[in-house]
């Protein structure tokens, strides 16, 4: 082999090292990348709390893609509780949050403003054969949500119903009137108006 060949090969060779150490440098760390993509993501997420005008909501849009923080049956504040056979085909109650607001709430125990909660509630059906017992959600009869928005309302939330008298959904609601949730949720709810002591997903997180 002559002086030619070697000093060509071994140009080659640097030009080999040289472009990978490029790419090695060049390339974003995969903690860094999930980072940014994370942050990117949260950044163009569309607000949960859409408004027509000053206190009027539109129906949320895509809640069953957000995070699930819970369920309930048969849970209420009512002063003189029902009998517990009184309770068997009680509707089920399933709860979502925004995920941007969980991200916050994970972080720093506060639910961020525009935090939107969704409350779907699902008639119960049950089943008692032979080899088949017990209740589940059948068909989803109602919708209410809750935002927080202290700049709309007085009370820092306002709550909304999202089905008519005759089981209707409503594309658009106005706030219940405080009367009818947000002084329940002032005095009975264990973090900022929100019943995170019923919420698995919340209270974990909260009492960390």
């Amino acid at each position: 082999m002559n002086s030619t060949t070697k000093i060509a090969k071994m140009f080659a060779l640097a030009a080999l090292i040289l472009t990978g150490l490029f790419f090695s440098l060049s390339a974003p760390a995969p903690e860094a990348s999930a980072q940014s993509k994370q942050v990117q993501s949260a950044k163009t997420e569309t607000p949960a709390a859409i408004f027509e005008d000053k206190d009027t909501l539109l129906r949320p849009e895509g809640y069953r893609e957000w995070v699930f923080v819970g369920s309930s049956t048969g849970l209420n504040y009512m002063p003189n509780p029902a009998p517990a056979s009184a309770n068997a085909d009680e509707d089920i109650k399933h709860v979502y949050i925004n995920p941007s607001s969980y991200r916050e709430f994970i972080k720093t125990g506060k639910f961020p403003e525009g935090t939107v909660m969704v409350l779907e509630i699902a008639e119960a059906a049950r089943k008692n054969e032979a080899g088949l017992q017990g209740s589940f959600a059948s068909k989803f009869i109602a919708l209410e949500a809750s935002v927080k928005d202290s700049k709309r309302f007085p009370g820092g939330w306002a709550y909304f119903g999202f089905t008519d008298r005759e089981g209707r959904p409503l594309a658009k609601a106005k706030p219940f009137p405080d009367s009818a949730c947000l002084s329940c949720h002032q005095q009975k709810a264990a973090t900022d108006r929100v019943f995170t002591q019923f919420y698995p997903m919340l209270n974990a997180a909260h009492t960390k």
